[in-house]
């Protein structure tokens, strides 16, 4: 029999759930240009709505494909694309990070130099998080976004730290009871 789950308690590996959350969420979020409406990147609308002569349609066309022009959107596409890169490589090395400060446990004889990689690594983790949190401001400063839509990937990023904090203390808990024997 199982414990309901408004009952169980919290997993002492929180951290990584929540790590994982927040990648597939904001990867979710990334998929859909970060929320924000986007006009139609046809360009046969384009040039429809436009009522271009046929020869200047083709013209057009042509010269937009040859430079990657991106011309109904309301934003540049490069820019989504580079957000979308920077905030990937981020929480990728979140879970990188994550990772490998797990795998890490202090054993004697140099207990201090493994428990002081371990924390460097958490610290990374959550240098991490800052970051995201940054990227996610610098997006809805520059993007014409609802912020209200954010919130929840915010408040999942502050989890996290949150999370990395209390692992954190707990490795300090740990260093304490070694160093006392």
């Amino acid at each position: 029999m199982s414990v309901p789950e408004g009952k169980r308690s919290k997993s002492p590996m929180e951290y990584l759930h929540l790590a994982y959350k927040l990648n597939r969420d904001v990867t979710l979020l990334l998929i859909r240009d970060f929320g924000v409406k986007s006009i139609s990147r046809d360009l046969k609308t384009f040039t429809h709505a436009a009522k271009m002569k046929e020869e200047d349609r083709k013209a057009f066309e042509e010269i937009c494909k040859q430079y990657h022009i991106d011309v109904e959107a309301s934003y540049p596409l490069w820019l989504i694309e580079h957000y979308r890169n920077v905030i990937l490589n981020l929480l990728q090395n979140l879970c990188e990070n994550i990772t490998t400060a797990n795998t890490i446990y202090p054993c004697e004889p140099d207990y201090e130099y493994w428990h002081n990689l371990r924390r460097k690594y958490q610290k990374l983790a959550q240098s991490n998080c800052y970051q995201l949190l940054q990227a996610l401001q610098n997006i809805t400063y520059i993007l014409p976004m609802n912020k209200e839509k954010i919130m929840p990937y915010v408040e999942l990023i502050d989890a996290e730290m949150k999370a990395l904090k209390n692992w954190q203390r707990r490795t300090n808990q740990q260093r304490k009871k070694s160093t006392q024997k």
